[in-house]
């Protein structure tokens, strides 16, 4: 397993370890399984997106699979989304090429924290689009963790406009993201 970006307690993440007290994991749980039984089938899903609140376990227990996938030599990187973006782009002139090619074609992908990065236009379509259609046409199965439902993932949106701050003569250049929320987040 290789991690980009994670905590390396996930590289010891087993699923014997897991908390199972929780009837809510009841469900997923049953689902890692049935992953794992069926990985080497012609049956087995595209990969798992597994959603929940912050620090309920979410990493731990796909990371979990991946570690029992490997005792059986089936490679997997894990990556976490918002870090992989700010790492790609500080990595233009030097292993770019390099590092998207090995998560283009690890044969199990995890992106962790998937929705927690505030998504630019490069990020979607030069990255993420481009990272997953790749995995979809090549049939390599992509896990997802995040703290949003799939609903609340495909209608995350946002909007950026680019203004000057008139709060002094510097007149300094503001970044405004507005959410669909109400909230703004802006940088400058």
């Amino acid at each position: 397993v290789v991690l980009f970006d994670v905590s390396k307690e996930i590289k010891n993440a087993s699923l014997a370890n897991i908390y199972t007290n929780d009837a809510n994991r009841v469900d997923i749980l049953k689902k890692i399984k049935s992953y794992y039984t069926n990985f080497f089938t012609d049956n087995r899903d595209k990969g798992i997106y597994l959603h929940g609140t912050f620090g309920t376990g979410k990493t731990y227990i796909i990371s979990a699979l991946l570690n029992e996938l490997a005792k059986k030599d089936v490679k997997s990187t894990i990556v976490h989304v918002p870090e992989l973006l700010r790492g790609l782009k500080e990595s233009f002139s030097s292993d770019y090429r390099e590092r998207f090619f090995t998560l283009k074609t690890t044969p199990i992908l995890l992106l962790d924290d998937i929705g927690a990065e505030y998504l630019t236009a490069w990020g979607s379509d030069e990255v993420l689009e481009r990272l997953l259609h790749y995995r979809m046409n090549e049939n390599l199965p992509t896990f997802f963790t995040s703290n949003l439902t799939l609903e609340e993932l495909e209608n995350f949106h946002y909007t950026t406009n680019l203004t000057r701050c008139g709060m002094c003569t510097n007149r300094c250049l503001l970044t405004i993201h507005k959410f669909e929320s109400g909230e703004n987040f802006i940088s400058g």
